[in-house]
């Protein structure tokens, strides 16, 4: 394979790849990740029309409460309205394209555009515009919608009016983690930065265990040793491994591991699911916590990565030491994350080497074979992407 590969040529070679049979696998071909071409591609195919994930239910707890993100190419904003609703809208304001609203907070009860003070419903219905004429109709002014569904806990956004709805993709995920309760779970930080890598990357990296007593063999490896990690067969809209743990240890923090969960098996406490909801979330849950990243392309190698944790209602001690936990919590993951930052982004750089081809897989690295195999579905299947018509 050659750099500069013109897409078809990309996309057929992609197909091949995801039709090896798993025991034949191979690593992703290297011009997925630095081609312009294929990267647009993906916003159109996949994050125009697939599930995102922009936070947890609790973020959201009371009416007015809001966040800001961007998925593909829009600006979106998702709110708890006065019915209690969560929504999902454009955060492009119908008059002259000014954004709404920055950021993340609590709206007291409107939404109103800094540029010409147009103002908005919590349900983003026109309801104030001064200065227009008297055959102006606020009432047929609403902002677009967006579809907006939750799962354990989880909030998640798709562009597209007509998308399937997500949990019938992620019902045998939901039962594995049924005793977990991770809808109790509560937010406890976020991280919202830019990796200078490729966004599949990243997600092939968090979804194989093989890469850690490499390069997590400080932390992780100590407590989810490679050895005790067994890939489950995932589905069509997801991939899934469970990391055996060393009883009674934790790599999160100095004490040992404890149980708030009397719902969880002695099995299920010393076992960590981790799981990729394609296209863009990976998550591991514990007993005690769950740490997750959605993601985001920006460029061909610059992907901009939410993450962050969420603890079990029981899992927290009180006063000074909730502090000194929250802190030891936010180092351990900074940490762990600072040991893929240059692995991730080192594979960026050398995917665009004349040198570069891809490997044979390990057993322990099925979870991208089967992203492999989403991705060629996705991308190669039909002549045309799909278009559709936004609802207001």
């Amino acid at each position: 394979m050659q750099p500069n590969m013109p897409l078809s040529d990309l996309l057929e070679a992609v197909r091949k790849n995801a039709a090896l049979p798993e025991d034949q696998s191979e690593a992703t071909p290297p011009q997925v990740y630095t081609s312009q071409e294929f990267l647009e591609l993906e916003r159109t195919r996949i994050f125009n029309h697939e599930w995102i994930c922009v936070g947890r239910s609790d973020e959201f707890q009371n009416p007015g409460d809001y966040r800001v993100t961007t998925i593909s190419s829009d600006d979106v904003v998702v709110l708890r309205d006065h019915d209690g609703e969560l929504r999902a809208m454009s955060n492009i304001c119908r008059h002259r394209m000014m954004s709404l609203l920055e950021g993340e907070g609590t709206l007291r009860g409107k939404i109103t555009c800094p540029y010409h003070a147009w103002t908005y419903n919590l349900d983003g219905q026109l309801i104030g515009a001064v200065h227009m004429r008297d055959n102006f109709d606020k009432s047929t002014c609403r902002l677009p919608q967006f579809a907006v569904e939750e799962w354990l806990g989880w909030v998640y956004v798709n562009l597209d009016p007509d998308a399937e709805p997500l949990a019938p993709r992620l019902a045998p995920l939901a039962k594995l983690l049924a005793n977990y309760n991770v809808a109790s779970y509560r937010t406890l930080f976020r991280v919202d930065e830019v990796w200078d890598t490729n966004w599949k990357i990243l997600f092939q990296n968090f979804m194989e265990p093989y890469h850690l007593f490499a390069v997590h063999k400080d932390t992780v490896e100590k407590v989810l040793p490679t050895q005790h990690a067994h890939v489950i067969t995932g589905g069509p809209g997801y991939c899934l491994y469970t990391q055996g743990r060393n009883p009674g240890v934790a790599f999160e923090y100095s004490e040992a591991m404890s149980n708030p969960n009397p719902d969880l098996s002695e099995d299920e406490v010393n076992c960590v699911p981790l799981f990729g909801a394609f296209p863009a979330q990976m998550a591991s849950v514990s007993a005690e916590r769950t740490f997750w990243m959605s993601l985001m392309p920006i460029e061909t190698n610059k992907v901009r990565v939410f993450w962050g944790v969420d603890v079990h209602p029981d899992a927290m001690p009180d006063g000074s030491e909730f502090d000194a936990r929250v802190a030891e919590l936010k180092a351990s993951f900074h940490a762990i994350n600072g040991e893929d930052k240059p692995v991730t982004a080192a594979i960026a750089r050398n995917a665009a080497a004349l040198s570069a081809q891809p490997g044979r897989l390990s057993p322990k690295e099925q979870t991208i074979w089967e992203f492999q195999r989403y991705l060629a579905r996705l991308l190669t299947t039909g002549s045309e992407a799909k278009t559709f018509v936004r609802k207001v």
